[in-house]
């Protein structure tokens, strides 16, 4: 919570004599005046019009020093300023009226206090309507929040308010997400409407060509009768539809957010109806851009294994259309042999060099192979003395010997008859890499089951 600091009281009294009579008969401390001016200085993200409508005031209305209080806390608590100062002078007419002006001192929070708001499911609005109607009830909403305060539940509460005006099934309720499950850094606040079932239609893609939205309408065909949620589909368009396009050298490709479109559903008396449920159509729309065909391949960093054998491990046809997914797949395959020799801390980074004018691109592999681990320690454990033995016997990656990342799979493969049969074993495999000796250690333990 931002501290609401320096209540500063700042009083110039211009008071004719006969003022100054009367106020010493009906002038009390804390006596109320009109509102009559608002200056605002500190801030550049908001107007004094934007101030003035969040602090609760108005122009014209009585006031005195606990209505400003009141206006300086209410700022102070929406979390968007870091300080919120307050001074005000008084001054009294001939006629006997009394008028106050109002100045607020702001500090704006740091940009990396605030994060964008996320609109999950708010089917029955575009987004420049739900912001627009927002706005106007939540003068300090600017499409970003404070990962502290107040201004997320106003902001909730506006939402919930303009679902009950459209008569909109549903709850509305956000959370504050983290990079990633565990927690970390806040990258967002998301809203979304609960108790109410939004379920999916069917899915367009504007800016595909048919060919393409067929492709993309068969990779998202088991997301249709899911949930929609913009947080998932992004999931859908990153693992599923996003691919379509790289494996045939759309490199480029950019899909926008996720909108969607109410069915139109028939009409039921009450009586019939169950649970509040919608239909939509997904809209998720596409930049294709260009085809890219591969112009050239170089290895960089490697020495461990020759140039010539990791480049067949690569498909990459000159003057092909580059498929982007399988060549990340082919610098797995990649990884993989390196591991197999002993290099367990390898990292390839394919590095794409783009020609716009000619359609094509360019890949430099860079290999960090790292430092070459041999064999430690091996350890078996939760068998009997004889049935140890025998599996000890059968390891033949001896200590000091290159590690081979690939040989515990097929050891454990070729040794099952080994085992006390009769027996059902679970197997539990740790590989301990030490940085410090270059050495992996390996235990393997054997549990009944």
């Amino acid at each position: 919570m931002n501290r609401v600091t320096g209540f500063v009281l700042s009083l110039s009294l211009l008071v004719s004599a006969s003022a100054a009579q009367k106020q010493s008969t009906s002038g009390k401390a804390g006596a109320v005046a009109k509102l009559i001016a608002l200056k605002v200085s500190g801030t550049t993200r908001y107007s004094d019009q934007e101030i003035l409508a969040a602090s609760g005031l108005q122009i014209g209305q009585n006031g005195a020093d606990g209505d400003f209080k009141e206006a300086v806390q209410r700022l102070g608590d929406s979390g968007v300023f870091s300080d919120v100062v307050y001074s005000y002078s008084s001054s009294y007419s001939s006629t006997g009226g009394a008028g106050v002006k109002l100045e607020l001192q702001l500090a704006d929070i740091d940009t990396g206090k605030l994060v964008p708001a996320h609109f999950e499911n708010f089917v029955w609005f575009t987004d420049d309507e739900l912001l627009a109607a927002l706005q106007r009830r939540v003068p300090l909403f600017k499409r970003l929040l404070p990962v502290a305060g107040s201004l997320a539940d106003h902001v909730s509460d506006a939402l919930q308010a303009i679902l009950n005006e459209r008569h909109d099934p549903g709850r509305v309720d956000f959370v504050r997400k983290g990079e990633d499950q565990n927690g970390g850094p806040l990258i967002a606040i998301a809203f979304r409407v609960e108790e109410v079932g939004i379920f999916i239609h069917g899915f367009e893609f504007p800016g595909a060509s048919p060919e393409q939205s067929a492709l993309l309408a068969a990779a998202t065909r088991r997301a249709i009768g899911g949930h929609y949620e913009r947080d998932g589909l992004a999931a859908v368009v990153k693992f599923d539809l996003l691919p379509v396009y790289l494996q045939r050298g759309y490199l480029k490709a950019a899909f926008g957010p996720s909108d969607a479109h109410v069915v139109p559903q028939p009409a039921t008396s009450p009586e019939a109806q169950g649970p509040a449920e919608v239909e939509v159509d997904a809209i998720i729309p596409v930049t294709p851009g260009k085809v890219y065909a591969t112009s050239g391949i170089d290895w960089k960093g490697n020495s461990a294994i020759p140039t010539g054998e990791l480049g067949a491990l690569l498909h990459l046809p000159p003057g092909q259309p580059v498929d982007a997914v399988r060549l990340l797949d082919d610098v797995k395959v990649v990884g993989k042999l390196y591991r197999s020799r002993g290099y367990m801390t390898v990292q390839i980074k394919p590095d794409a060099q783009f020609d716009d004018e000619k359609s094509a691109v360019h890949y430099d592999l860079n290999v960090v192979e790292g430092d070459l681990y041999k064999m430690g320690e091996l350890e078996i454990a939760g068998l009997d003395t004889q049935a140890k033995a025998r599996m000890v016997a059968a390891w033949t990656l001896r200590e000091g010997q290159p590690y081979n990342a690939d040989y515990l799979k097929k050891y454990l493969n070729d040794t099952g008859q080994l085992l006390p049969r009769g027996v059902h074993w679970d197997v539990t495999v740790h590989e301990t890499p030490d940085a410090k000796d270059k050495t992996v250690d390996v235990e393997i333990r054997f549990k009944q089951q």
